[in-house]
């Protein structure tokens, strides 16, 4: 009965654990938030493009809301533009 509760006890750490880091690794990091019109947001975002050499994913999500995204080699960069509000937000995802 101990080695049962033993394991079944290993068993329930390791699957907490690993909720735990999926949810730590998961997190978003925000790096810029500012205000900008949704123009200059489009060429931060044409810009990066640039500098970085890779194609974002881009989700139109309207015609003042664009999001892209940059896969890099240790996780993700968005650029959020919101018209609307006037805004850019520039954050990173680990892997």
């Amino acid at each position: 009965m101990i080695s049962r509760q033993t394991t079944f006890s290993q068993v329930a750490a390791v699957a907490l654990l690993s909720i735990f880091m999926s949810h730590a690794i998961a997190d978003e990091k925000v790096i810029q938030e500012e205000d900008i019109s949704f123009e200059k947001c489009l060429k931060v975002i044409t810009t990066s493009e640039h500098k970085l050499s890779i194609a974002p994913v881009i989700k139109d999500i309207s015609d003042q809301k664009r999001v892209a995204l940059f896969t890099l080699s240790d996780g993700t960069l968005t650029i959020a533009c919101d018209g609307i509000n006037g805004s850019i937000k520039v954050s990173t995802n680990t892997n």
